[in-house]
């Protein structure tokens, strides 16, 4: 095998490797600054709902979640939200590719 050979055979496995980490992922949320809300102090990403979540355990907020300048207590109360069940549906359509989905490009 020569140097070339070596050489697309570790692009290929590299690309293989990368293109197989994605799979099974749902959603990819793209990661915000932290809130500047003066109730919490330290802020936590939270990367399977794309919101951070409050971990100073000296506020009253310590474990909720923040999303549009609201807290949450609980993911479920999070996810019944309209306003961010709208954002999670827009970011899982702007992600959503994967293995057959092709691509398209409109002209101009």
């Amino acid at each position: 095998m020569n140097l070339t050979q070596k050489a697309m055979l570790g692009v290929s496995a590299v690309a293989m490797a990368t293109a197989l980490t994605g799979c099974g992922q749902s959603t990819a949320y793209p990661r915000t600054a932290p809130p500047t809300d003066t109730q919490c102090n330290d802020w936590e990403w939270d990367k399977s709902d794309g919101v951070y979540r409050c971990d100073d355990s000296s506020s009253s907020y310590y474990r909720h979640y923040y999303y549009g300048n609201s807290y949450y207590s609980t993911r479920s109360a999070l996810q019944k939200s309209s306003s961010y069940s709208t954002y999670k549906t827009s970011i899982s359509s702007k992600t959503s590719s994967g293995f057959g989905k092709g691509s398209s490009i409109s002209g101009g």
